[in-house]
C-alpha cells in the first residue's frame, strides 16, 4: 500500500508545483503587461484646476502651485517659478526628481536665468517615507502611481502649453534620478516635448534596484527581493532604455557623476547607447545627487546654462 501511494504523492506534487509556477508566470505577465492603455487612459482631458495666486519670491520671481485633476481622476501638484520679466524665446523646464522633493524641487534654483522652471509632485497618496512591512501593504498603491507619473507628466505638459506666458515656448522634461524613467517615457511618447534631460539615471530596471538593494539587504537576498520587487512594479516596461530611442530625432541628453554609488556604469553606458542621435553624455565630479539641495541646484543650473546662455 506506501508504495503504491507513492508515485500518486509525486504526481501530486508534480501537478502542485506546475500548477504555482503556471499561476506565477500568469501573473507576472500580467503584472508587466503593455502600459501604454493605461497611460492614454489616465491622460485625459484637464477636468479642474486649483491654483494659488502668484507670489514674489525675490526682485526677479514668482512662484505659483496648481493642482490638476483629469477627467480620468488623476491629479498632479505642480509649482511653476518664473521671471517676473518674460525672455522671448526662453523655455519652459518641466523637471521631476525624487519623491521627497517633489513639486518644491523648483524652489531649489535661485535664478532661472529667464527661463520658466515647473515643477512636480509624484501621482502618490499617503506618506511617502514607508519603512518595512508599510512599503508591502502599499504595492497596489506605489504600483499605481509609478504607472501615473508618465499621464501626469504628460497633464503638467497640457496645463503648461495653455497658459498665456508659455505661448510659443519650448517644453523641456529634466528628469533627476528617479524621475529619469518617467521623463524618459513621456518624452517618448508626447512628441510636444523638444529636449529631455536625464540627470543621474541608467538603464535597466532589475540592475539599479538590485544594487541600491543590496546596500541594506545582503546578496543573495537582494536578487529576489529586487526581483520580485521589479516584476510588482512593472519595471522592465519603464526601463528607460526601452523609451529613449524614441525621443529621436529631438535630443536626448545625459548628465552622470563619475562617482555615481546609486547607478551601475554598465546601466548609464547601456541607456546612452540605447538613445539615438542626437544624443549627448556630460560626466560631472561627485557622487549621486540623493536629493541634497545644493547638487540638485548644480545640476539644473548646468541645464541652465546650455538652455539658456549668460548674457
Amino acid at each position: 500500500m506506501r508504495r503504491s501511494r507513492r508515485p500518486r504523492l509525486r504526481l501530486a506534487l508534480a501537478l502542485l508545483l506546475a500548477l504555482s509556477l503556471a499561476l506565477g508566470a500568469s501573473a507576472a505577465l500580467y503584472l508587466m503587461r503593455d502600459p501604454r492603455p493605461h497611460f492614454a487612459a489616465r491622460h485625459a482631458p484637464i477636468a479642474r484646476v486649483v491654483a494659488s495666486a502668484a507670489e514674489l519670491v525675490d526682485s526677479a520671481h514668482t512662484i505659483q502651485t496648481a493642482r490638476l485633476t483629469a477627467e480620468s481622476g488623476l491629479a498632479v501638484e505642480l509649482l511653476v517659478k518664473r521671471p517676473v520679466r518674460a525672455v522671448p524665446g526662453a523655455p519652459v523646464l518641466l523637471l521631476l526628481g525624487g519623491h521627497r522633493t517633489g513639486r518644491d524641487a523648483a524652489r531649489l534654483i535661485p535664478d532661472t536665468r529667464g527661463a520658466v522652471v515647473a515643477s512636480l509632485s509624484y501621482p502618490f497618496e499617503g506618506d511617502p517615507r514607508l519603512k518595512g512591512l508599510g512599503i508591502v501593504r502599499k504595492v497596489p498603491a506605489i504600483r499605481r502611481a509609478l504607472l501615473d507619473t508618465p499621464p501626469a507628466i504628460m497633464l503638467a505638459v497640457d496645463y503648461l502649453l495653455a497658459q498665456p506666458w508659455a505661448r510659443g515656448r519650448a517644453i523641456e522634461l529634466v528628469g533627476v534620478s528617479l524621475g529619469v524613467p518617467f521623463t524618459t517615457v513621456a518624452g517618448a511618447l508626447d512628441p510636444r516635448v523638444t529636449r529631455v534631460w536625464a540627470i543621474h539615471g541608467s538603464g535597466g530596471s532589475y540592475a539599479p534596484l538590485e544594487h541600491n538593494v543590496r546596500r541594506n539587504i545582503p546578496w543573495p537576498a537582494s536578487v529576489a527581493v529586487a526581483g520580485l520587487s521589479t516584476v510588482l512594479i512593472a519595471g522592465p516596461q519603464l526601463d528607460p532604455a526601452r523609451w529613449a530611442p524614441r525621443i529621436a530625432p529631438r535630443p536626448f541628453i545625459m548628465v552622470n557623476a563619475l562617482n555615481d554609488e546609486r547607478m551601475p556604469r554598465a546601466g548609464v553606458e547601456a541607456l546612452y547607447r540605447s538613445a539615438r542621435e542626437p544624443k549627448e553624455l556630460i560626466w560631472v565630479p561627485g557622487g549621486h545627487v540623493r536629493s541634497r539641495p545644493e547638487v540638485v541646484r548644480g545640476l539644473v543650473d548646468l541645464v541652465l546654462s546650455r538652455v539658456m546662455p549668460a548674457k
